[in-house]
């Protein structure tokens, strides 16, 4: 499970997701509104995210060409949980090492914001 807080200064940043070409994929976020040990917070608190909606885009440079759109759901909006998902036909065609990821946030307004960001590292398998 990955990490990030509500209130950073910026996006959180995943270098290196490992990835299988030809492989179903997900990664389950979790946001938080306060953490334990982060400035004076002493409780850790999800983010809830009802209203809130979330896009994804890889490609293979930053602000280039995206190469594949994954699915991220919020499976039960008051726990602070995103999940980002792959399917092994879209991980299939992923053919280069490295891409570039990340995850908008519209938090039911006209504003919009990038919360993770990231690169892949993607192999291949050795049974085709």
């Amino acid at each position: 499970m990955s990490r990030a807080r509500a209130d950073d200064d910026g996006p959180a940043y995943f270098a290196g997701v490992k990835i299988k070409r030809g492989d179903d994929v997900s990664r389950l976020f979790e946001l938080f509104s306060s953490l334990i040990g982060y400035g004076s917070d002493t409780v850790t608190t999800e983010l809830n995210l009802t209203g809130r909606t979330y896009v994804s885009s890889i490609s293979t440079t930053q602000g280039g060409t995206v190469v594949a759109t994954p699915t991220v759901t919020v499976p039960t909006p008051s726990n602070g949980q995103i999940l980002w998902s792959l399917t092994d036909t879209q991980t299939d065609a992923l053919t280069g090492r490295t891409y570039y990821f990340d995850v908008i946030e519209n938090p039911g307004t006209m504003s919009e914001r990038t919360i993770i960001e990231g690169t892949l590292a993607v192999s291949g398998r050795a049974t085709p």
